[in-house]
C-alpha cells in the first residue's frame, strides 16, 4: 500500500517534535525494514507505541489476520483523529503514554503480545521513562515476542541489550533522516 506525502503531514510532525521526533513521515523502505521480523501468520496482538499519523499503522493493519488485534498508543491528540480515521474494527486507539500497556491489555482481557512496534523517540525522551518503558515492554511480550523500534541514533542501543535475549541492529539509508532498526527478541 502506498501512501502519498502530504505537505500538512511534516507540518503536524514539526509542530510536535517532541512527541513525534521527526520532521518527516516514515518512507516505505524504512516502514518495511521495520515490520519485516514480523510473522504476521501467526501474531494475535500487536502494540503500536508512537503511531503519529499511522504510516506504520496502515501497513500494520494491511498484513494483520482478520483477527488479530492492533493496539495504538498515542499521546498527541492531533494524531489521535487521524488515526481513528482508519476505522478498522481491529484497530484499538488509546491516547495513552507508553508506559500504560499493562491496564489497557487488562482492560482488554489480554494476558501478553505478539509484538510491539515503536516509533517513539526514545533519544528525545527523559531517561527513567525510556528504562520504564523497554521494561513495561519487555514485561508484557510473549517468550520470543519482539520489540521492533526504530531511531535515528544510537542513544538507546546499549539499554536494550540487558532487557533482551537478542537483539539485532540494522540501517537505512532510504529515510529522511536515515534511520537504525531494532530488532529485540525476549
Amino acid at each position: 500500500m502506498k501512501t502519498r506525502f502530504k505537505f500538512s503531514d511534516s507540518i503536524k510532525l514539526i509542530k510536535s517534535i517532541r512527541t513525534s521526533g521527526t520532521i518527516t513521515p516514515s518512507s516505505s523502505v524504512l516502514v518495511k525494514r521495520l515490520l519485516a521480523p514480523i510473522d504476521f501468520e501467526a501474531a494475535r496482538c500487536i502494540i503500536e507505541l508512537g503511531p503519529g499519523n499511522g504510516c506504520v499503522t496502515r501497513a500494520l493493519l494491511a498484513r494483520m489476520r482478520p483477527d488479530c488485534r492492533l493496539i495504538c498508543l498515542e499521546v498527541n491528540n492531533d494524531f489521535i483523529a487521524e488515526l481513528n480515521d482508519l476505522d478498522d474494527s481491529r484497530m484499538h486507539v488509546y491516547n495513552a503514554c507508553a508506559s500504560s500497556i499493562r491496564a489497557i491489555l487488562d482492560e482488554l482481557s489480554i494476558q501478553q503480545v505478539d509484538h510491539v512496534v515503536s516509533s517513539l523517540p526514545l533519544a528525545l525522551l527523559d531517561d527513567a521513562m525510556v528504562q520504564n518503558i523497554l521494561r513495561v515492554v519487555g514485561m508484557n511480550l510473549r517468550d520470543g515476542g519482539k520489540f521492533l523500534q526504530y531511531q535515528y541514533s544510537l542513544k538507546n542501543y546499549s539499554e536494550l541489550k540487558p532487557l533482551f535475549s537478542n537483539v539485532k541492529l540494522k540501517f537505512t539509508l532510504r529515510n529522511m533522516p536515515p534511520a537504525f532498526v531494532y530488532e529485540c527478541i525476549k
